[in-house]
């Protein structure tokens, strides 16, 4: 099931970065270059986190997260 939730949210950033392209076309035509930046940046994280998402396991805590690969 995890697996199955992690691969959902992968390509759900995937697409919703590329989804983006339109905003930051939209951008360049209108001459708003800090959106293009703003679009540029957003899309680079979205498609590089969700080739990057650990496989470890996750603490999510109230002001640090732990991350180790077994829990004791």
């Amino acid at each position: 099931m995890k697996k199955i939730f992690l691969e959902i949210l992968r390509w759900s950033l995937r697409f919703h970065g590329l989804f983006h392209i339109g905003h930051v076309y939209s951008d360049i035509i209108v001459g708003n270059w800090i959106g293009v930046g703003i679009g540029s940046y957003i899309i680079s994280v979205e498609l590089l986190s969700s080739f990057l998402i650990p496989n470890e396991h996750v603490h999510f805590k109230t002001f640090k997260t732990e991350v180790h690969e077994k829990c004791d």
